[in-house]
């Protein structure tokens, strides 16, 4: 039996409140919706951590849609839709790979006639073509949606998309990687199409893709240990921007020449303007910030903040 019953007659209400009658049971639906991923969210979150990982790819087509969608899906629990997108997802790319090798004509093929046509032509290698073959062979299971796969349980279905998953996210990773160091230009287009990603939920998890994709490209330690809560450092700095209007300033760390904007609280803002602290003035400052949930600082504001020295003005 299939019962689909969302929405409530709205026929027997009279039209000037079926507005408010809609708005009502959408409100309503809103909170299942929440209370449903308040259940799951530690199981869609295990799911996450089990999906393979590219990076990034500079050559790419529209089976990356496919694979982003599919993914979400294996996120929660959608496995049958899944394995539907990545078997897609899977000839798109061996279409798209077939006319980057100089072999237009395998796209009209079968799958299964294309993957041997390849691996004859030592085109691909037999590794690549048992991961791919491996994800045609579930996709047909699935699309066919035959006795065999209609009596597989939820973990049997579980383990065969995360196999064609990672199956393809492998392949790509290996024929379409790059290997080689990164140039500067690469990393700031990385950085930037993260900012720009049509795949970005909100401003959180672009926090947190910047913070991975330096771990992984740089090779450099940004995240803190989750034990630590706080950082507090003494600097010597120039003060390069004074900005009243926002309780802020810009200061110089003389030791390495990096910049910070550190705030200062608007209730203390006239403890702060006694100092006659001006533009140029070479202070000692002792700054903190709080570490956020995703190990990184926060905003930097200010302990306490004198002149070095009347003279040592620049």
């Amino acid at each position: 039996m299939y019962i689909d019953f969302h929405k409530y007659n709205y026929e027997l209400v009279p039209a000037d409140q079926r507005a408010d009658y809609l708005h009502r049971d959408q409100e309503s639906y809103k909170n299942v919706i929440r209370l449903w991923i308040e259940e799951n969210i530690e199981r869609i979150i295990e799911r996450k951590w089990e999906i393979s990982e590219i990076h990034y790819l500079k050559n790419i087509s529209d089976f990356i849609k496919l694979i982003r969608e599919a993914e979400q899906l294996y996120e929660l629990g959608f496995y049958t839709g899944c394995i539907s997108l990545i078997g897609v997802a899977s000839e798109d790319f061996l279409k798209f790979l077939s006319i980057n090798l100089g072999k237009p004509q395998y796209e009209d093929l079968t799958q299964y006639v294309r993957l041997n046509n390849l691996k004859s032509d030592n085109l691909i290698s037999d590794s690549t073509h048992s991961l791919l073959d491996n994800i045609r062979l579930i996709r047909n299971d699935c699309l066919h949606y035959n006795q065999n796969f209609k009596l597989k349980t939820e973990n049997e279905l579980k383990i065969d998309a995360l196999t064609a998953l990672n199956n393809l996210k492998d392949t790509l990773k290996s024929i379409l990687g790059d290997n080689s160091p990164l140039p500067d230009s690469d990393f700031i287009s990385i950085i930037t199409g993260i900012g720009s990603g049509d795949d970005i939920r909100n401003t959180d998890e672009m926090a947190v893709k910047v913070k991975n994709a330096v771990s992984h490209l740089l090779k450099f330690p940004i995240a803190f240990d989750p034990s630590t809560k706080m950082q507090v450092r003494s600097i010597i700095a120039k003060i390069v921007e004074i900005d009243i209007s926002f309780n802020e300033m810009t200061l110089q760390d003389l030791s390495n020449g990096h910049s910070v904007i550190v705030e200062f609280p608007e209730a203390e803002q006239l403890f702060y303007e006694g100092k006659s602290l001006e533009e140029n003035d070479i202070v000692f400052a002792t700054i903190f910030s709080i570490i956020d949930q995703n190990g990184l600082t926060a905003e930097w504001k200010i302990l306490d903040i004198d002149k070095k020295n009347v003279e040592s003005r620049l």
